[in-house]
């Protein structure tokens, strides 16, 4: 199972005194790439896989394992150009993602698949704003509707995995779903 939180500034000038904050305090862009990993996130890293240490332990009175991955969607916007920009990060939130079982290594796979398709969805993101920077959209609404709609294709696609894998419990669906989720990802990064 997975929840996804997600918040974005609503208003164009609060991009515009956002683009400030950031031409000042962060003077040269690429350093922007670096990885965060906190006592509370962990940012998306192919050679980060999540650990059960990363979660919290529950003892659940229910029959069989469990766990719960919450991710976050971190969008951060701003002008350039006179168009809008966005960082956009999936980050692994610690103290509210839990597990009832530490040593099965199965239900951890599922899990770190969730976190997979987050930053699948992230990607697509990404995409979806070069294609209107390209086509030199500059309101930020419409950066903003298509985010919050890629975004609600991630929450259902996120349901159907749970759905159809069972939460991870039909080994073969599972698979199938790893594989699909890989080759996204890989389709999605070579556009």
């Amino acid at each position: 199972m997975v929840k996804v939180v997600f918040g974005m500034n609503g208003r164009l000038s609060k991009l515009y005194c956002l683009f400030v904050f950031i031409a000042f305090a962060m003077p040269v862009f690429g350093q922007m790439e670096e990885v965060i990993e906190t006592e509370t996130m962990i940012e998306w890293s192919e050679s980060r896989p999540l650990e059960w240490k990363d979660y919290t332990y529950r003892r659940i009175r229910l029959k069989g394992s469990m766990a719960l991955t919450k991710v976050k969607h971190s969008v951060k916007g701003y002008m350039r150009n006179g168009l809008p920009e966005f960082e956009i990060k999936v980050l692994f939130r610690k103290p509210h993602s839990w597990t009832s079982d530490t040593t099965n290594l199965d239900l951890l796979k599922h899990e770190q698949l969730h976190f997979d398709i987050a930053e699948l969805y992230r990607r697509k993101i990404e995409h979806e704003i070069i294609k209107l920077q390209q086509s030199q959209e500059k309101n930020a609404v419409v950066y903003r509707a298509e985010i919050s709609r890629i975004l609600a294709e991630f929450n259902a696609y996120s349901r159907q995995y749970d759905r159809e894998s069972n939460h991870g419990k039909h080994k073969l669906e599972q698979a199938r779903w790893k594989q699909e989720v890989l080759n996204s990802l890989k389709i999605v990064q070579n556009k």
